[in-house]
């Protein structure tokens, strides 16, 4: 077999194309480092971002240790970035790296996605996984020198172990719980309530097995809500801190370009602006443009899985639910929630979504093709 025909097969199909094939990867590698080199450039051009920051070229590095950097948050980022400024990588160096672990993740993402989706027999599910994989504004995220591809391949980590029931003490589920913790603890805590509602309400244990795992989920709460505290220098627990720096965030969004009102929306609203908007007619710019065509095929999908739970309520009433898809639907409710009081801006609502996102698109997928064709296969047999 040649190597032109090993990447592209003469009867060319999503489903003759599994992740695993050299084709596959080497297709979604060069698709994802596209968006690596746009995403360094950009800042190149920009001059000044969190990305410069991680790489210590808007302060004096050199006069730092190490260790200067061990904490949680953003300093940690720089921690693990440290030895390789050290060794001399360039800015480019830094994005190729980060750019690499997201092509990872992203691979690992649509690794499972496609195991999930291939348990079904439907006829237009190699055009919903086409455009898994093409999916710009993912790809655009987990290319950056930054944050999101750490977090997104972490994400990736636990939703796999608890799709596919894998052992919790695996190393890599490990460094990605830790990494979750350390860098974004306000996110472990919304996956940990996720994965904690969704056990409680649908977890096949004993009350006792709940209540004891209950009682163990609230007192890591405790401890990441004291490491979000402190993060955010709000320092303790006290309301009215909270609101004061919640509204003092949204406001730090009026000079931006696309800056929000969301102080003067409902709640509702603001739910709406911050899953669903930007919508194409609200933006003049090609990238805005396709951020807004991501919008309205999400506003349709979420639709959709709103009408199959109406349509076919008893039917679903009657079925078991997977503690991961439950727990993906739940923590793409609860981000919402919290980050309409804290975002006020376009751009951060569409880089936050990339964290639930993803998954969230998969469980109401998977669950509504199933529905679907179990429905249609039961109605064909009576």
């Amino acid at each position: 077999m040649t190597f032109v025909s090993h990447i592209f097969p003469k009867r060319f199909a999503v489903w003759n194309f599994p992740p695993e094939s050299f084709g596959f990867r080497f297709t979604l590698f060069v698709w994802h480092f596209i968006f690596v080199l746009f995403a360094w450039q950009e800042r190149v051009a920009r001059g000044h971002s969190d990305a410069h920051h991680y790489w210590g070229l808007d302060f004096d590095i050199t006069g730092k240790d190490w260790f200067d950097f061990f904490s949680y948050g953003t300093d940690f980022v720089v921690w693990l970035n440290y030895p390789f400024i050290q060794l001399g990588l360039s800015f480019l160096g830094g994005f190729l790296l980060y750019g690499l672990l997201g092509y990872i993740a992203i691979w690992q993402f649509l690794k499972w996605s496609f195991q999930l989706l291939n348990e079904i027999n439907f006829k237009g599910k190699s055009i919903l996984f086409l455009l898994l994989f093409l999916w710009p504004n993912l790809h655009y995220w987990t290319a950056v020198l930054g944050k999101e591809p750490l977090i997104f391949w972490s994400l990736v980590q636990v939703f796999g172990v608890l799709c596919f029931q894998k052992k919790y003490t695996s190393i890599t589920f490990v460094i990605a719980c830790l990494l979750l913790i350390v860098i974004r603890p306000h996110v472990a805590i919304l996956v940990m309530g996720a994965f904690g509602v969704s056990f409680l309400l649908f977890g096949k244990a004993t009350l006792f097995t709940k209540l004891k795992w209950s009682t163990f989920g609230l007192s890591i709460a405790v401890v990441l809500g004291y490491m979000v505290l402190q993060l955010s220098h709000i320092r303790r627990l006290d309301w009215d801190r909270i609101m004061r720096f919640n509204r003092g965030s949204v406001l730090s969004f009026e000079r931006s370009k696309s800056y929000v009102p969301m102080e003067d929306y409902t709640f509702f609203y603001k739910l709406f602006s911050f899953y669903f908007r930007p919508l194409p007619l609200e933006v003049n710019t090609l990238k805005g443009w396709i951020v807004g065509l991501e919008n309205v095929f999400f506003l349709f999908l979420v639709l959709f899985f709103g009408y199959l739970i109406i349509r076919f309520f008893r039917e679903i009433k009657k079925k078991a639910v997977p503690l991961w898809w439950s727990s993906a639907l739940l923590f793409g409710l609860f981000s919402g929630c919290i980050y309409v009081f804290r975002y006020a801006n376009f751009g951060i609502f569409m880089r936050t979504k990339m964290m639930y996102a993803p998954f969230m698109v998969v469980a109401i997928l998977w669950f509504g093709i199933k529905l679907l064709s179990s429905t249609r296969r039961e109605n064909q047999e009576t």
